[in-house]
């Protein structure tokens, strides 16, 4: 399966204790964007060891689409650290769609009923050439296929991808210490 991959980083408390006092609009601005600044260079990364598909081999599979991997990988925005309190961003494969419903509501008698009707199929399945959820195969291999790991290459680059973060953050703290 995947290795473990440790990253130190030191004075963070510091940092932490500096954002902490910026307007929390200010610090998710501010942050964010420097999250998503300094995620850039894991995801080139990302981009450029991501094995692509022959035209051959996609010419025998119909199911599959040549690129998509590249094509779906991007930088988010974690609902995870969202929900704890803090920001944070990752670099992954953006999910096919899935099926879209719309909901109505009606009264009849008093009572409520909601009916559901399917707007739109979804795009999700083994079947999809728009699906991507095979990357998992493809970065850790299977019993059947040798792993061709490109998101492991890209974070073996997270010190640099720090360093954009610093670049980009620190700027912003200093003109936001010299307004008090």
């Amino acid at each position: 399966m995947a290795d473990n991959l440790t990253v130190k980083i030191s004075g963070m408390d510091d940092l932490k204790r500096v954002l902490s006092e910026i307007p929390e609009q200010m610090r998710k601005k501010v942050i964010l964007g420097a999250l998503r600044k300094a995620a850039r260079v894991p995801l080139q990364i990302a981009r450029r060891e991501v094995p692509i598909m022959s035209a051959a081999s996609a010419a025998k599979n119909p199911y599959r689409t040549a690129g998509l991997l590249r094509k779906r990988l991007t930088v988010r925005v974690s609902k995870e650290s969202r929900k704890a309190g803090n920001l944070g961003v990752f670099i992954n494969i953006k999910p096919a769609a899935g099926a879209k419903y719309s909901t109505t509501s009606t009264r009849i008698l008093g009572a409520k009923i909601r009916n559901r009707t399917l707007k739109k199929s979804s795009d999700r399945g083994a079947k999809s050439p728009n699906d991507p959820y095979y990357w998992r195969f493809v970065e850790f291999g299977t019993s059947k296929m040798a792993a061709k790991p490109f998101l492991k290459p890209a974070g073996d680059s997270l010190g640099e991808a720090l360093n954009v973060f610093l670049a980009e953050v620190v700027p912003q703290l200093e003109k936001w210490n010299k307004r008090k």
